[in-house]
């Protein structure tokens, strides 16, 4: 009986796993930046899936500071496209982002804007399940959010 309870014990404590988030696992692979400025705002215009916006938002929360006395920051997604195209013997998904940030200081009458577009793939060959399809669109997305973050770096 004592080992009945044992094996039922081991069989739900080996049942009951946890895994982190993969958006807790990319957050060293976002860039950090700063704006000299006091408001910060995310302003999503086009319909996200869930998990990019998941993405972004703690992008935006974690990894966008501010720094200044004055001024205020808008960042604007304007378009979002997901494509999902069939290949030899296989699956291909390809993603884009538009986003505008726009900056405004009244103090020194200035106004900064910053206009891109980034893009991601993903492909899958040969004989897969709808998981590795999803985890594919995932990693892809995943991708698209680190590249969003180099690429706003770069051009501030």
């Amino acid at each position: 009986m004592i080992r009945l309870h044992l094996i039922f014990f081991l069989f739900l404590i080996s049942s009951c796993s946890y895994s982190a988030l993969p958006i807790d696992k990319i957050s060293s692979e976002l860039d950090t930046m700063s704006f000299e400025v006091v408001q910060k705002k995310l302003i999503v215009e086009d319909d996200l899936p869930i998990y990019v916006e998941k993405l972004l938002k703690k992008w935006f929360q974690e990894k966008v500071k501010i720094n200044g006395f004055d001024g205020d920051m808008k960042f604007m997604v304007k378009e979002y496209q997901e494509k999902i195209s069939s290949i030899n013997e296989g699956k291909r998904v390809d993603l884009s982002l538009r986003f505008e940030v726009l900056i405004k200081k009244p103090t020194l009458s200035k106004r900064v804007i910053i206009k891109g577009k980034v893009e991601s793939y993903g492909s899958l060959k040969g004989t897969f399940t709808l998981n590795e399809f999803d985890k594919i669109i995932q990693n892809t997305q995943i991708d698209l959010i680190v590249r969003l973050s180099r690429d706003l770096k770069s051009k501030i």
